[in-house]
């Protein structure tokens, strides 16, 4: 059997089809990752006041304040009528 990989590297690169994996430092050096960065600090630099007005307004909007049973919400736990 010729073409299997004889060694743990040839093995992981035939599955991710691309070569080794990258280190810490050339991860934080590709581009995808500081675009990923820029975007993200933008997103972060929302002041708490705003953040707080957001959620706020998020919450009151929601329909899940309104409906007991809409999805997400968690059961409230029965009580037994044995008392």
């Amino acid at each position: 059997m010729a073409d299997r990989p004889e060694t743990e590297s040839e093995l992981s690169e035939t599955r991710a089809g691309e070569g080794p994996p990258l280190t810490a430092e050339q991860f934080v050096a590709t581009s995808e990752f500081r675009r990923f960065k820029k975007g993200m600090r933008k997103l972060l630099k929302v002041s708490k006041v705003d953040l707080d007005y957001r959620i706020q307004s998020a919450k009151q909007r929601s329909p899940r304040s309104i409906d007991p049973n809409s999805p997400g919400r968690k059961a409230k736990p029965k009580r037994s009528e044995d008392g």
